[in-house]
């Protein structure tokens, strides 16, 4: 369960992970879109998109927001490469179906702390309104960028049904914490989407000491210290530390042998002459 901050207001969510379709465009259905949600999403490249059918409203009102984690890199990317959003409305009036398209771009930077899941976000896109009976909603998310992203919706709190179905699954709160805490990519926030997902050459050293992006696929390394690097510098000492003490037990073994074996001779010798004076 995760809870959404919202004009002063803590909703409670049910949360789910948005699971890319290899195939066909990615689709979440929602049979009940009053209930509240938070979809948790990675865009990867530009120009992706993600659909949501939200097909029934118990409340007859239509509330949405995308959310941003207040992190780099993605606070720090140009409202130019956050996602946008396109709704389709379709409702039926005297028997006839009417059709309403309407596109919602980033316009806002609102930061908030969400303490029950521990995250800083940023909503970027939000939107309320209250719908005629029998409405459904084609909710289009479409990317212009690398980043992660919540597409929330609703506002009742209600975790005795599943209303979810499609390319999500359940998202715990350990998963959560990691989607968080995980950046997709480090990149600069005044580079462009297109210069993000474009493979570039290796770069030499003079062109990494002045600052330039490298990314993962380069096959550049960090010069920061990993947690898997730092534990194989420790068990690279602690072998060479054991080998020493191997070497040095061996060697007082060695020297324990090397004082017996003189005074077994010394005694040999002794007991010679002693033979040999009494003769």
């Amino acid at each position: 369960m995760v809870f959404i901050l919202q004009t002063n207001k803590i909703y409670a969510h049910q949360p789910f992970k948005i699971i890319k379709s290899p195939t066909d465009i990615t689709t979440i259905d929602l049979s009940d879109a009053s209930v509240s949600h938070a979809f948790y999403g990675e865009f990867e490249s530009t120009d992706e998109e993600i659909i949501f059918n939200l097909n029934n409203f118990s409340d007859n009102i239509l509330k949405f927001s995308i959310l941003i984690p207040d992190q780099e890199p993605e606070n720090q990317i140009k409202e130019n490469y956050l996602p946008e959003l396109s709704i389709e409305k379709l409702s039926k009036s005297e028997n006839q179906q009417e059709s309403i398209k309407e596109l919602y771009k980033a316009n806002i930077r609102s930061t908030f702390y969400e303490p029950y899941s521990q995250m800083n976000l940023i909503r970027v896109i939000s939107h309320q309104e209250t719908l005629q009976n029998g409405s459904t909603i084609k909710v289009t998310l479409k990317s212009n960028g690398v980043l992660r992203y919540v597409f929330s919706v609703g506002s009742k709190e209600i975790f005795s049904s599943v209303y979810a179905s499609g390319d999500t699954e359940y998202f715990n709160s350990s998963a959560q914490i990691s989607w968080y805490i995980n950046p997709i990519n480090e990149i600069k926030p005044t580079q462009s989407p297109k210069d993000v997902n474009e493979s570039k050459p290796t770069q030499t050293p003079t062109e990494i000491n002045e600052d330039k992006l490298i990314l993962p696929t380069e096959g550049i390394t960090s010069p920061i210290e990993t947690p898997e690097l730092v534990l194989e510098q420790v068990d690279s000492v602690n072998t060479t530390q054991n080998r020493i003490n191997t070497f040095a037990v061996v060697l007082g073994f060695l020297s324990i042998i090397v004082v017996i074996v003189v005074i077994v001779i010394l005694l040999i010798t002794y007991k010679f002459k002693g033979n040999k004076n009494g003769n």
